[in-house]
């Protein structure tokens, strides 16, 4: 299959998924709460968890795969952002004292979960004009985050309780009990949280949280790091870690590094950069000779270790973006595409996108070859792939 056929099978299933599906309209799904977007595999409500209904991460990824596609081509993508567009819109509720906030039935947002209540956040600060309701939640939104008089729904100030020093100033990847897991820095947390605070940051001149979010990279880069070249999926200190080298949680890193360099430009720029590319490099060692690279990437692929999607889609679009920006060398593009075209011939079918791991703990079992958690079409394997598009449709 040549480029051309890999990127129309590509955008036939990316729109079928969204902008031409009869069932996953935002506005008609957000509305009932017994509707769920069909890579919605976990189907939160809020009477399930009291957090993650419809404003949750896996949707946002999928949202801002969409809104990167509307990027790469404003001209011929238009459907896309309005797509976006009524999917934010139908989470917003204006009180009558002009306050906006994220409406509570159909969000299910609490402020007290975590960092995967503030993933969807990111497309506030790239949709906004500065003046808008997507500004004002924004600003709410940050607030929680970052400001240190501000107390939670559970009487917590975030960044004095669930922000340590000799934790590189990373958040909890959970705190809505009070009490950390074992491992508190998570991968996945970072890309939750930091391309928010980044952008954020950078639009209105918040130097002390742009300084914090560098020293936080800069932990992962020196903390998180194993000796094979491959990073933790989750981590305390050098010596209390989840000793399993997930590929979602990488690609989750990776993503976090570009977005973060992307949103903030800079001194982040040149502080990230090295380690952008120590990570690639580290990870291009560890691709299948396909061009995807397995659920546990350091381990042999088996019938539970599969070559999986939404980890190396994630590959995809880290490489093929710090390439387009210049951060990494032309040379890795190759890789990249090889990678694209992999998941294209091989995962995608009739059946929707495969392989996509649904997930797994960061408690120090094997819990990442669990064969019945390799599901079609879960979003957060659809979403990045949808990102990784947006790139290949830029080279």
């Amino acid at each position: 299959m040549d480029l051309q056929n890999v990127l129309g099978k590509a955008r036939t299933y990316i729109d079928g998924l969204t902008v031409d599906s009869e069932e996953n309209v935002p506005g008609a799904v957000t509305a009932d709460e017994h509707r769920f977007f069909t890579w919605d595999n976990e189907h939160r409500t809020p009477s399930g968890k009291p957090y993650l209904f419809d404003w949750s991460y896996y949707n946002g990824v999928v949202m801002e795969g969409l809104y990167d596609i509307y990027a790469a081509s404003p001209d011929t993508g238009r459907r896309y952002y309005d797509y976006v567009k009524e999917y934010l819109n139908s989470m917003l509720e204006e009180g009558a004292d002009h306050t906006v906030s994220l409406n509570q039935r159909r969000a299910g947002y609490v402020d007290c979960h975590g960092a995967d209540c503030y993933k969807t956040a990111a497309l506030l600060v790239k949709m906004t004009d500065g003046h808008d309701n997507y500004m004002k939640l924004a600003s709410a939104l940050y607030r929680d985050l970052t400001d240190t008089a501000h107390v939670n729904s559970k009487g917590n100030i975030v960044p004095l309780d669930f922000m340590e020093e000799e934790l590189g100033y990373h958040y909890w990847h959970s705190w809505a009990g009070g009490k950390a897991p074992r491992f508190k820095v998570w991968l996945d947390g970072i890309y939750m949280l930091q391309p928010f605070l980044a952008h954020y940051a950078a639009m209105t001149g918040d130097q002390g949280q742009l300084a914090l979010i560098r020293k936080r990279f800069q932990w992962v880069a020196e903390t998180m790091l194993a000796p094979n070249g491959m990073y933790y999926h989750a981590c305390n200190s050098r010596q209390d870690f989840c000793a399993f080298h997930w590929t979602r949680a990488m690609g989750w890193y990776g993503m976090a590094m570009a977005d973060v360099m992307d949103a903030a430009g800079g001194e982040l720029i040149d502080a990230i950069r090295p380690n952008l590319k120590l990570f690639v490099e580290g990870m291009l060692r560890y691709q299948d000779e396909s061009g995807m690279w397995a659920n546990l990437a350091d381990r042999k692929i088996t019938g539970t270790n599969r070559l999986e999607t939404s980890g190396t889609a994630m590959m995809v679009y880290t490489i093929l973006k710090g390439v387009r920006k210049g951060w990494l060398d032309s040379s890795c593009k190759d890789a990249a595409v090889k990678a694209f075209t992999a998941i294209t011939e091989m995962k995608l079918d009739k059946g929707g996108l495969q392989d996509i791991y649904m997930k797994a703990a960061a408690d120090n079992t094997n819990n990442y070859e669990n064969a019945a958690y390799y599901m079609p079409d879960e979003g957060k394997g659809s979403g990045p792939y949808m990102m990784a598009y947006s790139e290949m449709i830029q080279l």
